[in-house]
């Protein structure tokens, strides 16, 4: 999730516009901030094991292709 995303569903939120989506966001945010969590740690944590999950899968690819 991206800032702007995030920010975008706060402003929905006290709007009472949001979608169920954008309330999602904006009330685990809420819930992980109240523990001590980051949401946007989270997100990055995620997307830096799914970067590296791909590389693996392709270096598995191309040493079998190898062999």
């Amino acid at each position: 999730m991206e800032k702007l995303e995030f920010s975008e569903a706060v402003d929905a939120y006290l709007a009472y516009t949001a979608t169920s989506w954008q309330e999602f966001i904006v009330e685990d945010y809420y819930d992980s901030f109240r523990y001590g969590d980051n949401i946007l740690d989270f997100f990055q944590e995620a997307k830096v094991k799914e970067i590296k999950e791909r590389l693996y899968a392709s270096i598995i690819s191309r040493i079998s292709e190898i062999e």
